[in-house]
């Protein structure tokens, strides 16, 4: 299955060019994407906060088979390969950098140049139009921003339905700033043109891969560019990638099974006893409030250099000394320190770690660590295998049927629990931790897929402790690769 979904996504995919623009103290990788025949405009993309040039590469392509346009991806300061430290004032100075070293070139004719954009990366493009005059500006879910000198040449804002409320009236302002709707020919040959379309039963986050978001895009472009209109619906589900990344999963409990049967583990754990549920959840609860108000005096890890993955660090830092605080009864017949156990444990993780990071690298988000996410990834490990190893104590064993399932769900409240007294703490007590709140579908994907590879790992071990070293390599990688690098 791995295979073949790589021979196919090879077969099919545009041809791509990797670069760097260097300008002033920006060092930016790009990803070129030609058209099939020669370029009819020029699109640069920015992608938002803690995302990569990558997650924008669907829509280029689309960009760029569909309409004919030279597709420029863009990883900003912190992000992705980009190893300069992020700031949003850096980010924006660097953003106008590339136009302007690519305008400067010839390398683009703004006049035939659209800029596109999502979350942060749409406010950089909208702001762009303060510099560069382009020929059209597309922002996807603008993050919130001071209202721009004026508005940009043939403005679409495509907003989802169950976005942040805060960038929800940030678009309806930009709408009200525009004076209203304007999309007749005329006003496409003026550059005055502008449209606000919701994207019905969409989020934040999907709009990068929805396609009636892409249509609206494409349609949007047509007109400013005044390209032959293309028939060519988006590209649907890529069912390839969904399958190759399928192929992975599925190789984890194969080569789970394979290692403890071969290596003759036995299951050590201590016999399943009934799981008090409420009183998980209650203990959590508690420890999720607790740890928030912690953190509002004091972020034990804020030197880690993580924009918000310092916060989120030390959250799962203080809610795990918590969770141990509560069990520590059941701390002692849990620590089960077999060397042979944590190695083989550790491997998998790493294996887990690496092969879906290279795959997700191809196809979707860079989760490829660098240099400087390597040394991250291991300051974090320590840090995080305290949290995982509190939650397996609170959990008790796995066990069967009915009480794992059990197990399962009441772990996901736990985490949602911690991810609410974010929102609580954003709300209520100005932590400023947004981003925290935007990745919550991904958090929420994560840790489904983390608690099920993790409980197969310790029903075939019997070992809290490495099941903890497991989850925990797994959780460093996820937080050292997705945040920003400040």
């Amino acid at each position: 299955m791995l295979g073949a979904s790589a021979w196919t996504i090879g077969r099919n995919e545009l041809p791509h060019r990797e670069s760097w623009i260097i300008a002033g103290r920006c060092h930016m990788p790009v990803t070129i994407l030609d058209p099939p025949e020669k370029p009819q405009g020029a699109a640069i993309l920015f992608h938002g906060l803690s995302a990569d040039r990558r997650i924008m590469e669907d829509l280029g392509s689309y960009l760029s088979s569909t309409h004919g346009l030279r597709s420029y991806l863009v990883d900003l300061p912190g992000h992705g390969d980009n190893i300069d430290r992020f700031s949003f004032s850096r980010a924006d100075d660097c953003a106008r950098m590339v136009v302007r070293s690519l305008i400067g070139s010839g390398a683009i004719d703004p006049k035939r140049t659209i800029i596109v954009g999502h979350s942060m990366g749409g406010a950089i493009a909208i702001r762009i139009a303060d510099r560069e005059a382009v020929a059209a500006t597309i922002a996807l879910s603008p993050a919130p921003m001071p209202r721009p000198q004026r508005m940009p040449a043939n403005l679409l804002v495509l907003s989802a339905q169950y976005d942040l409320p805060i960038l929800k009236r940030g678009a309806r302002a930009l709408a009200q700033a525009a004076g209203g709707e304007r999309s007749e020919p005329r006003d496409f040959l003026e550059a005055r043109a502008f449209a606000l379309r919701v994207i019905s039963w969409s989020d934040h986050t999907s709009l990068l891969t929805d396609r009636r978001a892409f249509r609206q895009a494409g349609d949007w472009t047509e007109r400013a560019l005044e390209i032959e209109p293309s028939h060519r619906s988006p590209p649907s589900l890529d069912l390839p990638a969904l399958l190759g990344l399928l192929a992975i999963v599925l190789l984890f409990p194969l080569a789970a099974t394979v290692t403890t049967k071969v290596l003759g583990f036995a299951a050590r754990d201590r016999p399943p006893r009934s799981l008090a549920a409420r009183l998980v959840l209650a203990e959590g609860a508690l420890s999720a409030l607790a740890t928030v108000l912690i953190l509002k005096a004091f972020v034990p890890l804020s030197r880690l250099g993580l924009y918000s993955g310092d916060y989120l660090a030390s959250l799962l830092l203080v809610a795990g000394i918590l969770l141990l605080g509560w069990n520590w009864e059941s701390l002692a017949g849990s620590l089960d320190l077999g060397l042979q156990t944590l190695l083989v444990a550790a491997l998998l993780g790493l294996a887990v770690m690496l092969g879906m990071g290279a795959w997700l690298n191809w196809q979707t988000a860079d989760l490829w660590l660098n240099a400087p996410r390597w040394l991250r990834f291991a300051a974090l490990l320590p840090v995080l295998w305290l949290f995982c190893f509190a939650e397996e104590v609170t959990l008790g064993p796995v066990g069967e049927r009915r009480r794992r399932a059990l197990r399962f769900f009441v772990s996901l409240g736990v985490r949602a629990e911690l991810w609410l007294a974010c929102l609580v703490a954003y709300y209520a007590l100005g932590s400023g931790q947004v981003l925290i709140l935007i990745l919550g579908p991904s958090l929420a994907l994560f840790s489904i897929l983390q608690r099920l590879a993790t409980d197969a790992l310790r029903k075939r071990t019997g070992s809290a402790a490495a099941a903890a070293v497991f989850s925990a390599i797994l959780a460093a990688w996820f937080i050292a690769a997705v945040f920003p690098l400040t």
